[in-house]
């Protein structure tokens, strides 16, 4: 027996471990890729371990240069990850590896006390080792510690019980050999792994080397083999650096790697947040929209890191769903990560950060409008209707929505907020009319809005469906309700129109009776028009009853709605409803129908019998 085999020594995992580990290695992370990132993790606190004790020690120099390592052998189906850190010895393999939820930096953070705001760590949770065993079936640690001559090996399967024992190991650091499973071989691919750490790794302060044994055979004939070696990872965060380091290129190359676009954002909003939470924040507003910006399936563009490495780019919660558009990053130290690090949806901390970056993006979007308006209404007119979407949701943020959502109305050409509505165009209706379709042009000319253009009483052109669902629910802005000119009845103080009325109440009173029952299969009421001007005929909603641009937009999503009929409204000034109005009981059958297809047509819809319509117009001029 040699010595080191007489001292080596089989220990069991503590009861935690032997409990856990099944679950660390089997179903605890969804992306099995995820190992390589905490083992990198680990390294990566090492590394900043040695590098704090180097400049707070005088009795040991500091490291020229910490890197990590990564090697692929292919033929023996092994990944080696190595670090030229702080190294451990028997006792930290025992507490670091043989513990869950107890690591090395945990302990580490708590020796320095007050002096853990010099110190950057990553990892808190003892767990991210043990997700090696998901693609190995054997793994294998020899360390060896800054301060010790002797070094030692930690071996396990990962079934209850790991192994220690001295090695001989000259290098100062820690080295962890994976046995990669049959089924796990994509990640000896070179590609492969290189592609992981580019992904969660790209920013970890120290470089990443990888290697394979084919590297070596290529390199075998030339002298220097490490010339040619390539850094892998960026090792330099943008968002942490001092923004006065940082040039406008370097955001807007930022930007294109973020975003996917290749033009300059419209506004850089970087930040770091301290207090209850601390964050740094780097986000972008585009200037163009994404493809699937509407898509059902697209989520926030936004990354998440923990001190520099990645976590997760598919967290709803981290921004809302109506600032979807909104690439960059954001990363925290403060971030209680739970043991698997993924999930987080209702993590606390989240929360807050969410809060507080939907704050300041409304804030940034506030200040585009007061300072570069032409930028803004770009701005608004590719993205209002997303930020819109808020509006629809309970949360605190429709008064910063409201300061800058704009709209088309029938009154200015240009657009205007809610603010500028009531102050420019009041009334003592206290009331926001507005009226919804598919554009501006159509609802100008839409029979609804005559006697609003005669009077000229400001009406919002609502063009964008997310205003059907919001309007209705917010019901006011400030004193002022919103109020839709196609449902129900219409008092704007008109008392020409009631005059009127109550001098033809008898002639008229009996052609709407007869109305109501000629037409009660199409129509749900029939009434004098207060709202009509120059058109014959319009429909309109009932007060209770959903609009009528929101039923047809359900409609056209297969969104099942009731029947509702709607009111006929007839504008008896009009040579049309006064001629079918003195028509014979016979003729006045068979005419009267037209006042409702009339109505529909003005509407944009189609006619069941449009041939059987047009001759009995054609007949009516006739008589």
């Amino acid at each position: 027996m040699t010595k080191q085999q007489a001292e080596k020594k089989t220990v069991k995992f503590e009861t935690e471990v032997s409990k856990l580990l099944d679950i660390v290695a089997n179903s605890l992370y969804t992306e099995k890729e995820i190992f390589l990132r905490e083992l990198i993790s680990n390294s990566s606190d090492a590394c900043e371990k040695l590098r704090y004790v180097s400049q707070t020690n005088s009795s040991l120099n500091e490291t020229s240069q910490f890197e990590i390592r990564i090697h692929l052998n292919e033929k023996n189906k092994t990944i080696t990850i190595k670090d030229n850190g702080i190294g451990m010895n028997e006792e930290d393999m025992k507490s670091n590896l043989g513990t869950i939820a107890k690591s090395g930096t945990e302990e580490f953070i708590k020796k320095m006390g007050d002096k853990k705001g010099d110190i950057t760590q990553i990892g808190k949770f003892g767990v991210g080792f043990y997700s090696s065993f998901m693609v190995s079936d054997q793994v294998v640690v020899r360390s060896k510690k800054y301060d010790s001559k002797e070094s030692f090996l930690w071996t396990s399967d990962g079934k209850g019980t790991f192994s220690i024992e001295s090695t001989e190991y000259n290098s100062q650091g820690t080295e962890i050999t994976l046995s990669i499973k049959k089924d796990e071989s994509e990640f000896l691919s070179k590609y492969k792994i290189e592609e992981i750490v580019k992904k969660y790794s790209d920013f970890v302060p120290f470089p990443i080397f990888v290697s394979s044994e084919d590297d070596k055979k290529e390199k075998k004939d030339k002298e220097n083999k490490e010339d040619k070696e390539t850094q892998v990872n960026s090792a330099e965060a943008i968002w942490l650096k001092e923004k006065s380091k940082i040039k406008e290129e370097d955001y807007k190359n930022f930007y294109n790697q973020t975003s996917s676009f290749y033009d300059e954002p419209l506004k850089t909003i970087h930040f770091k947040a301290e207090g209850v939470v601390n964050y740094t924040s780097l986000l972008f507003l585009p200037k163009s929209q994404p493809q699937d910006l509407y898509h059902p399936d697209r989520k926030n563009n936004l990354k998440l890191y923990v001190n520099k490495i990645f976590i997760s780019d598919k967290l709803d919660a981290l921004i809302p769903a109506w600032l979807r558009f909104i690439p960059g990053v954001v990363d925290t130290e403060d971030l209680s990560l739970n043991i698997s690090r993924e999930i987080l949806q209702n993590n606390a901390v989240i929360n807050k950060i969410s809060t507080a970056l939907t704050k300041r993006v409304l804030k940034e979007i506030s200040e585009l409008k007061k300072k570069k308006p032409d930028e803004f209404i770009s701005f608004w007119k590719n993205f209002g209707p997303v930020v819109k979407e808020g509006l629809y949701e309970f949360n605190d943020f429709h008064d910063q929505i409201f300061d800058f959502t704009m709209f088309n109305c029938s009154e200015k050409e240009e657009m205007i907020t809610l603010d500028e509505y009531i102050s420019d165009y009041p009334n003592d209706k206290k009331k926001i009319y507005y009226i919804s379709g598919e554009n501006k042009e159509n609802l100008m000319n839409s029979p609804q809005m005559e006697l609003f253009k005669n009077k000229k009483i400001n009406v919002l052109l609502v063009t964008d469906p997310v205003d059907e669902f919001w309007m209705p629910m917010k019901m006011k802005f400030k004193d002022f309700e919103f109020t839709s000119i196609t449902k129900g009845e219409v008092d704007i103080g008109d008392s020409s129109k009631k005059d009127k009325k109550t001098k033809e109440t008898k002639e008229v009173s009996d052609f709407i009776v007869y109305l109501k029952e000629h037409l009660k299969e199409k129509v749900k009421d029939v009434k004098v028009s207060k709202r009509l001007t120059t058109s014959a005929s319009c429909l309109v909603a009932d007060e209770n009853d959903m609009d009528m641009h929101l039923k047809k937009l359900m409609a056209a999503n297969n969104q099942n709605i009731n029947d509702e009929k709607r009111i006929l409204e007839i504008n008896i000034d009009h040579s049309l409803v006064s001629k079918v109005q003195m028509l014979e009981k016979d003729q006045k059958d068979k005419f009267s129908e037209i006042l409702y297809d009339h109505a529909k047509l003005m509407e944009g819809e189609n006619l069941d019998d449009p041939k059987k319509y047009t001759n009995l117009i054609a007949e009516l001029v006739s008589l």
